[in-house]
């Protein structure tokens, strides 16, 4: 964000078999998409990601994660 204001907007249709994975992987999924398609302007900075899915807390309670995780 930009002086409190949103600068961009992505989204893409899901995926034949991402239809099936869990909410939890759906948002995670979806950050790495987002920081895949803005690398070029992350590079060399810090940045917060701010979300508010509850369930990715489910990840940090996780002992044994997936591949997708």
């Amino acid at each position: 964000m930009q002086q409190s204001r949103v600068i961009a907007y992505a989204s893409r249709q899901l995926k034949t078999h991402e239809r099936n994975y869990p909410t939890h992987d759906l948002e995670l999924a979806a950050i790495v998409f987002a920081l895949k398609i803005w690398r070029h302007y992350l590079y060399g900075e810090k940045c917060k990601i701010f979300t508010d899915h509850k369930s990715l807390q489910y990840l940090f309670t996780q002992h044994d994660l997936n591949l997708r995780q």
